[in-house]
């Protein structure tokens, strides 16, 4: 689905106006509504605000910003008021387009020390980080939300008729690059091939730069709830897309006003089918899983992508049946016959590349440390290196300040978010994913897939594709350390070096040969397809 272009600053106005307009539309369908539309000041937000009753123009209300109003008549003449305001967020610089965040920058009581030894700012970023976690483990729960099953006295709630196709309603964080919005966009195209019809909502106020990125067919709706409804609004709203839309199943993807929407389902449209979908433990409070493990009794499906996460489902929740594991991998058939590892013993250049978003859970401080060292190794050894690392995000300027510090400019490239990862995984020895925390990398399927050996941080669940002996600390020194460590082993043991890429062809085996996300997702895509057409 392309959003479309628009030519002028009018037609934007219009567009933005007539999404706005038919989410207010569906949540009070019989009400009086009077929008008053301003010019909004960031290129994200909507700022809704929403007030139920009589409405009285302040002259604040009039400020330099304000572009007007429109009323859409109640169902009758004493239909009740209901006045929405709204900014019209602006269209982004081109600048903004590649990038909101702001540039990274060091707390300012610790900005010399960064300037002076920036792995010894990570060091403390680090132990404050694993203060936090210790102290938040703690006090940290695990317990799910009770639901009553209610009583046979009281009739349970008939499933309406419908001439609609059947739809599903798929939940995202938001529309940008990560490993969780990638299966989001899978999930979105199954759903597309089982015969449903597909609505999707994100819960976080972003450019949803990958919004382009969904299927362009008339059975995909986007509905921009993220820019222009609260998420107190959003069980009211839920309820009404599903009635009107012949929606009988929901996924969702690390959406929580979604979350918080299943009592209102539960309680008022008990047939619709609940599943989500979680990937990676968070160390500040439990991340999403935790927050699915609170919601379990009003979900039906949990899919997980690890081991790992049907374990902590297991042990903190005691939730055993309905956890399932598919893997973020493709069924090939015959199956895919891996090509060698591109990395020798006693070779000549040294390919390292690293692929991420340039945020601090990926480190990118630490992987340009990484690569001093490996340049240092390198050059100790008789052997040039060559980096690369693919990605954007808040910490690029400071990257690039410190590889031009470090005289590493022209031995490592950075290379856009866009760039052809395969074919740069093949022509690659080494991949580094010095992570904060993972799930379990897609990254690392994509290097063992072109034949380069990833050095991955003992994270998550990275230990189910990452054999042993390539996995360092956490610890942002001893990471730079390990790093070092292994590749200096893969260089002079053949042995060593050997044993590593048959153990990662054997992960990669035994991850593939079990069911993948789409063969434990389609079936439930396709009973809710042919489910709701009787």
């Amino acid at each position: 689905m392309t959003p479309p272009a628009f030519g002028t600053e009018s037609a934007h106005i219009d567009h933005e106006i007539t999404e706005a307009m038919a989410i207010y539309t569906r949540l009070y369908p019989t009400q009086k509504l009077t929008f008053i539309f301003y010019q909004g000041k960031d290129p994200i937000h909507g700022a809704p605000s929403i007030i139920e009753g009589p409405f009285t123009f302040r002259p604040h209300h009039l400020s330099p910003e304000y572009l007007g109003r429109v009323t859409r008549p109640g169902a009758g003449v004493d239909s009740p008021e209901v006045t929405i305001i709204l900014s019209i967020p602006r269209r982004p610089t081109p600048t903004e387009a590649k990038q909101t965040d702001a540039s990274w920058r060091p707390v300012r009581p610790l900005a010399r020390l960064f300037t002076a030894w920036p792995i010894g700012y990570e060091k403390i970023r680090y132990l404050a980080e694993m203060r936090r976690k210790k102290r938040r483990d703690s006090k940290m729960t695990s317990r799910g939300l009770l639901r009553g099953e209610g009583s046979g006295h009281f009739p349970p709630a008939a499933r309406p008729a419908s001439d609609k196709k059947p739809a599903i309603l798929i939940g995202m964080h938001w529309l940008e690059v990560g490993g969780a919005e990638k299966l989001g966009f899978d999930t979105i195209r199954w759903a597309l091939e089982a015969g449903l019809r597909v609505f999707v909502v994100a819960s976080v106020p972003a450019l949803q730069r990958l919004q382009t990125n969904l299927p362009d067919s008339p059975d995909v709706t986007f509905i921009r709830l993220d820019r222009y409804l609260a998420h107190d609004k959003w069980p009211r709203f839920v309820e009404r897309l599903i009635r009107d839309e012949n929606i009988g199943l929901i996924h969702n993807h690390h959406c929580i006003p979604l979350y918080e929407s299943l009592p209102q389902i539960r309680a008022i449209l008990p047939w619709v089918k609940v599943i989500d979908s979680t990937h990676i433990v968070e160390y500040a409070n439990g991340g999403y899983p935790r927050t699915s493990g609170v919601w379990s009794e009003f979900i039906d499906i949990h899919h997980v992508i690890s081991r790992e996460l049907v374990d902590y489902y297991r042990d903190n929740f005691q939730v055993i049946g309905k956890v399932k594991l598919g893997r973020m991998l493709d069924r090939v058939e015959p199956a895919r016959e891996l090509p060698a590892m591109t990395m020798t013993p006693g070779q000549n250049t040294l390919r390292v590349t690293f692929v991420g978003r340039l945020y601090y859970q990926k480190r990118p401080v630490v992987v340009v440390e990484a690569l001093r060292a490996l340049d240092k190794w390198a050059v100790a050894n008789g052997v040039q290196l060559r980096g690369r690392i693919i990605g954007e995000g808040p910490f690029l300027d400071t990257l690039r300040q410190m590889l031009k510090r470090y005289g590493l400019t022209s031995k490592v490239e950075l290379l856009p978010a866009g760039s052809p990862v395969p074919q740069i995984m093949a022509d690659s020895d080494i991949l580094l994913l010095p992570s904060n925390n993972e799930g379990l990398a897609l990254v690392c399927y994509e290097a063992i897939e072109q034949g380069c050996i990833p050095i991955s941080t003992d994270v998550g669940s990275q230990a189910e594709i990452v054999p042993a002996d390539l996995l360092v600390p956490l610890e942002p020194a001893a990471c730079v350390k390990g790093i070092v460590s292994v590749v200096d082993r893969l260089w002079k043991d053949a042995a060593f070096c050997d044993r590593q890429k048959a153990e990662l062809h054997a992960a990669w085996s035994r991850i593939a040969a079990d069911p993948t996300a789409q063969e434990i997702l389609m079936p439930v895509y396709r009973d809710a397809a042919h489910v709701t057409e009787e």
